[in-house]
């Protein structure tokens, strides 16, 4: 078959498609784009993470010391939750055995412990706490959680320094609900009137 092409005035070059496609430029202005929402993006998130660190700092306290009565009520067994202000940790001191069975001495080395727990990697401080109106900022500080779901009234105090927001767990002694206060929260002592 021969070629009419030519013979019909019709010329290849005229009528060749322009390839699709981007050029240097085009591809350049959108990668500087996505940079710059990247790093709006990551800067964002950067500022947003410690925040985060203290609602999750403070949630995880929360639910040890609702986890921590529940368990005393369960166990029928008296539970302690020290806190440690010097070193920012607290921890759960059970009434087991390390290897199982139930510690018989009341000595520390055979306990088993849970929930140890290091609030300063986090840039967290545990600024304070109060048992019973009796407050303490320093050293360790035991509050016992009873079999009868009965425990000490007290509040402790975390305060993250980078943002200056300071939060304040309530644990009520008869019921063992635990009340959240944001900012430094010291409960008004109870006079007569109140029982009028």
């Amino acid at each position: 078959m021969q070629d009419l092409g030519p013979a019909l005035g019709f010329s290849q070059r005229r009528h060749a498609r322009p390839r699709a496609g981007f050029t240097l430029v085009e591809l350049m202005v959108v990668i500087i784009i996505l940079g710059l929402m990247g790093g709006v993006a990551l800067s964002s998130w950067a500022s947003m993470l410690p925040n985060q660190q203290f609602n999750t700092a403070v949630r995880n306290l929360s639910e040890v010391l609702h986890g921590t009565r529940s368990d005393a009520i369960a166990r029928n067994r008296e539970f302690r939750i020290v806190y440690d202000l010097d070193q920012d940790t607290y921890a759960v001191r059970t009434p087991f055995k390390l290897g199982g069975g139930f510690a018989t001495t009341q000595g520390d080395d055979e306990r088993l412990w849970i929930h140890d727990t290091d609030l300063k990697k986090s840039g967290i401080d545990l600024v304070e706490i109060m048992v019973d109106d009796k407050k303490y900022v320093d050293g360790k500080v035991e509050v016992l959680f009873q079999p009868l779901g009965v425990s000490s009234h007290h509040l402790v105090q975390l305060a993250q320094t980078l943002f200056e927001r300071t939060f304040t767990l309530e644990v009520l002694p008869l019921t063992g609900e635990i009340r959240m206060h944001d900012g430094v929260f010291v409960r008004e002592p109870v006079d007569e009137g109140d029982f009028r």
